[in-house]
């Protein structure tokens, strides 16, 4: 049986290796490699990671997800998987599902923002770089009806 000490050590190397596959991910999307086939590592990983309410919190809101998991390191960790996500889904040409993933990264590194008692370093430039994003993509201010 692993102490508590020992599983969050298991933990941190989760995220820690989670990160890595992250900006792997990014830099064979930039040398042109298939976005279908670089994404099943880090989804196994991030499902591992989440444990067994993987499945649930996946189709929640942010702000709920963000509450079952209640780790902002994980929630990091899980920031960071989607925005490669929709990095991948923009590589491939599918600016509809790149959008919904770079809204969903950004909520949820807000979300390990918010909760989190100490600095992420990673937070802050990924926000920054998922808000232009999702700004990019928001619909015009205008009237309605």
């Amino acid at each position: 049986m692993l102490t508590s000490s020992e599983k969050r050590d298991s933990i941190l190397r989760m995220i820690a290796q989670l990160r890595q596959m992250a900006e792997g991910l990014s830099g064979k999307l930039r040398g042109g490699e298939d976005p279908t086939e670089l994404l099943a590592d880090p989804r196994a990983s991030l499902d591992a990671l989440l444990g067994p309410i993987a499945g649930v919190v996946q189709r929640l809101d942010s702000a709920s997800a963000a509450q079952m998991v209640n780790d902002p390191d994980v929630l990091a960790a899980w920031a960071e998987v989607t925005a490669a996500e929709a990095d991948a889904h923009r590589a491939a040409g599918d600016s509809a599902a790149a959008a919904a993933l770079a809204r969903r990264a950004l909520e949820l590194a807000v979300e390990a923002h918010r909760r989190s008692s100490s600095d992420i370093p990673e937070l802050p430039p990924l926000i920054a770089r998922l808000r232009t994003q999702v700004d990019a993509h928001a619909p015009p201010p205008g009237p309605i009806g």
